[in-house]
């Protein structure tokens, strides 16, 4: 049984550095494995019964298929398993802290493989069968299936390794299952756990939120969660989390978790922003931008190991992400063809504020625009309230396809 171990265009930038490398589909073929795979991998559970569970101090309530253990209090949260006759336990987690959901996933779809094999050594033929990413219940999720063999005893056997998460705020929801097929029966009953687990949150509540999901190539998968908060000054607080998962190679995987979070004027001026970036369960980079006491903009922190920190000219006004918002507005109503504007993007250039600039392409598709940010262009779709709906980028041979998937509130104060 395993237990706990110890904005999307900025986002979409972070992504294409790392997409470049990805070279696996994000469903595997089958193609050399015996055909008694081949069935396995088809079996599900059709009926599930679902029953609620509450755990010992009435904190949480959630729901679970099949015949539920009573929930355990473990390290940061709660344990949850159910028999689902499914050969294997359907196992979840409850997390009452913030979690990198891209790590999260990845570290305990791990902990998991060892369970099986009982040693690293007795894993072999690892193969990423399947990634996926998406909202449920309002929250983003990431999903990732490995097919893998284990030596024991002499014999060769074939495991297949599931897990689901998903994360928002200060709380984080995962499930697993370790046996070979009962993939859509696993789908099920993650959806319907996330869906229906209640506890206290005192997150203060968005005016806005919404999630987006990245396809790259097919290659790879990822979410991002971004929402509009009013701050107790009254100024608006943008949060941005960005999850992927990007095989390298067919046994390869890479993982990323950043963030961007601004706080604006309720008139559209930047007051300060954050950018933090990691990869492979390590932080990349932590980053901040503010005046200083001479009204200069310093941008500064750690990248890459390093400290750093670099002045730009205080004359300067970065664009803020809800000017962004009235700026394409404003494009498509009126009779400009392009607008232009700077912004602080370290993921491109930490030392100055980079060349961005939008222009109409909306004779044929409504509210189409070619945005290019530095060196890289895109054309996005927006809606009436000047915020991106979907998106598609090309590097070289890799092409992104982002697309707004969930959505609630308004973005027209």
């Amino acid at each position: 049984m395993y237990r706990q171990p110890k904005r999307p265009l900025l986002t979409l930038v972070t992504l294409l550095l790392a997409a470049t490398t990805a070279g696996a589909d994000d469903t595997a073929s089958l193609d050399g494995w015996p055909a008694w795979v081949h069935k396995a991998m088809n079996a599900e559970v059709k009926r599930l019964k679902y029953r609620d569970v509450t755990t010992p101090d009435e904190s949480v309530r959630a729901r679970l298929p099949g015949k539920p253990q009573d929930p355990e209090p473990m390290e940061g949260g709660w344990y949850f398993a159910a028999d689902i006759k499914a050969e294997s336990p359907f196992e979840c987690y409850l997390y009452t802290s913030s979690m990198d959901l891209a790590t999260l996933i990845n570290v305990v779809a791990e902990a998991n493989l060892e369970a099986v094999a009982g040693s690293p050594d007795n894993l072999g033929n690892r193969r990423i069968y399947h990634t996926s990413a998406g909202a449920v219940a309002g929250m983003p999720y990431l999903g990732l299936e490995w097919l893998y063999t284990v030596q024991r005893d002499g014999q060769t056997m074939v495991g297949f390794t599931k897990v689901r998460a998903a994360a928002k705020g200060n709380h984080a929801l995962l499930c697993s299952h370790n046996y070979i097929g009962y993939r859509d029966t696993f789908a099920r009953a993650f959806s319907q756990f996330v869906t229906n687990t209640q506890f206290d949150d005192d997150t203060p509540a968005p005016f806005y939120e919404e999630i987006a999901e990245l396809d790259m190539n097919s290659s790879g998968n990822g979410v991002v969660y971004t929402s509009f908060t009013t701050d107790e000054e009254g100024d608006i607080r943008i949060y941005s989390a960005e999850a992927s998962l990007m095989p390298v190679d067919a046994a390869t995987l890479t993982t990323n978790d950043s963030y961007t979070i601004s706080f604006t004027t309720p008139e559209g001026t930047l007051l300060r922003a954050y950018s933090i970036d990691v990869e492979n369960g390590e932080l990349a980079a932590n980053l901040n931008l503010g005046r200083n006491d001479e009204g200069t903009w310093v941008s500064s922190g750690m990248l890459q190991g390093k400290e750093l920190a670099f002045e730009i000219d205080g004359s300067l006004e970065p664009t803020s992400e809800w000017t962004q918002l009235a700026i394409a507005r404003d494009l498509f109503a009126g009779d400009a063809a392009s607008a232009d504007a700077l912004i602080w993007m370290p993921s491109i250039d930490p030392t100055q504020f980079v060349a961005a600039s939008m222009t109409r392409d909306d004779a044929e598709v409504e509210r189409q625009a070619r945005m290019t940010l530095g060196p890289l262009s895109y054309t996005g779709r927006f809606d009436a309230s000047g915020n991106l709906e979907n998106a598609d980028m090309a590097i070289g041979p890799v092409s992104i396809r982002i697309e707004r998937t969930w959505s609630t509130g308004s973005l027209l104060q």
